[in-house]
């Protein structure tokens, strides 16, 4: 089992939503987030010149079988070059899960 960990940029959520779901991947979850970029800008703020060097960012995490991983990596990635080409994906080890409702674990409490 695998957690992937995809961060985009806002804009670029509607094409990886529509992507993951074409590739038949429709249980993840995306939150907002902030992080740091390469660059930075300068704004003025109040008479006063700021530097802004944190940026928003979405943060769209799937839980998957080793199966699914190279679909979702596929997917977020036709979705973001749709959208302008920004993006990371990670993809880490997951040692357990469960479907709270049913008590099942592992693989199993992944499958839709």
């Amino acid at each position: 089992m695998k957690l992937v960990t995809a961060l985009i940029r806002p804009e670029q959520l509607p094409a990886v939503k529509r992507a993951l779901f074409d590739a038949q991947l429709k249980h993840f979850t995306a939150t907002t987030a902030i992080g740091t970029g390469s660059r930075t800008e300068q704004e003025m703020y109040r008479g006063q010149q700021r530097e802004i060097s944190l940026f928003d960012r979405v943060r769209v995490e799937l839980a998957l079988n080793d199966s699914s991983v190279e679909r979702a990596m596929e997917a977020i990635s036709a979705g973001c070059m749709e959208s302008g080409g920004y993006g990371r994906i990670l993809v880490t080890e997951l040692h357990d899960a469960m479907t709270v409702w049913t008590g099942e674990r592992g693989p199993r409490s992944l499958q839709a």
